[in-house]
């Protein structure tokens, strides 16, 4: 019997401001936090070669207004706001399309690991390239 697979669409939903603008940092921050709920099946998509950077613009409007001034990026202007909020569909994209493969067993081997890495260490940088430490950032907080 031939899979069937439905023509499923998942792009983040961000509203505008009083002004107009979309931001995204409220619905980065709600996905950030779902994905420190399941830190370990996330973490196996950050390490995987192919769709591990899908999750870098979530990441970069989650910390853009975090207390720690060096937890932030450089400032993002209009314009690379819009192509951050993008990358972030198209990660979004990706990350469902990594999930549903590895459901359905089309991953094999984990063939997209990335080279001399089996994950990223709590210790290693941070992908989302705060410079923190990955325990200090994007992989703290998180409760087992």
């Amino acid at each position: 019997m031939a899979a069937h697979y439905s023509c499923e669409i998942h792009v983040p939903v961000i509203f505008e401001d009083d002004n107009g603008e979309l931001h995204g940092n409220d619905w980065a921050r709600g996905f950030m936090r779902g994905m420190h709920m399941r830190h370990d099946g996330w973490a196996e998509l950050v390490n995987d070669e192919k769709y591990g950077d899908s999750l870098i613009p979530m990441m970069i409007l989650y910390h853009e207004h975090d207390q720690d001034p060096k937890m932030r990026p450089e400032p993002i202007t209009p314009d690379k706001r819009e192509k951050v909020i993008a990358l972030m569909a198209a990660g979004l994209m990706n990350a469902y399309e990594y999930f549903r493969k590895e459901r359905e067993g089309d991953l094999g081997d984990r063939a997209h690991k990335r080279p001399n890495t089996s994950k990223i260490g709590r210790n290693d940088p941070c992908p989302c390239g705060s410079g923190k430490k990955y325990k200090k950032c994007c992989g703290g907080g998180v409760v087992h």
